[in-house]
């Protein structure tokens, strides 16, 4: 009787096994199922929409340069300059804005920095519009000064849209100069 309990106790275990693979697998069969994780869309790379380097820039003078986005991210610029006696400003402002316009506060800035001491100046506009946009780099001076500046574009994520993007706006290589009094020097 001994030997019957036994193999009786192997068939009530093989029978349970089956009802548990007939059931889809372990746990409760009443409880939901998990659903699959949703993926997080991630940002595209960053890109150089504008950038120069080695560029001459008396005291006293602004340049500028344009270039548009093709969706909406975040516009880090940044400017740097041989001399730390020197003080450079940088202003971003959206659309095309002139220099007329600029020096008549009729042009919005997006992001801007005035630091007398800070080497390299370094602005930051989150959730830029779609759109052209202009870099400006004034040299208060006192002396006249080289600089390089780089302007960096970082789209959004988006659910599956097309990745964030930038361009050079076909003047931008003609990076334009204005004194602070309005005189035009071409480079």
């Amino acid at each position: 009787m001994r030997r019957g309990n036994h193999v009786w106790s192997y068939f009530l275990a093989a029978g349970f096994l089956a009802s548990l693979a007939a059931c889809g697998g372990s746990g409760n069969p009443d409880a939901p199922s998990t659903p699959a994780p949703t993926p997080v869309p991630t940002p595209p790379p960053p890109v150089v929409v504008s950038q120069i380097q080695g560029y001459s820039l008396r005291a006293g003078f602004v340049s500028f340069a344009n270039f548009s986005t093709t969706s909406v991210g975040t516009l880090e610029a940044t400017v740097d300059w041989t001399f730390p006696a020197n003080d450079l400003d940088v202003y971003l402002t959206p659309g095309t804005c002139t220099f007329a316009q600029l020096t008549a506060n009729q042009c919005t800035t997006v992001a801007f920095s005035e630091s007398v001491t800070a080497k390299p100046e370094r602005v930051r506009a989150t959730n830029v519009a779609v759109g052209a946009y202009t870099i400006w780099v004034a040299n208060a001076g006192p002396g006249d000064e080289t600089l390089s500046y780089q302007v960096v574009f970082s789209g959004n994520a988006t659910g599956g849209g097309a990745p964030g993007a930038a361009s050079q706006s076909a003047d931008t290589p003609s990076f334009g100069k204005v004194g602070l009094r309005g005189a035009v020097e071409s480079r």
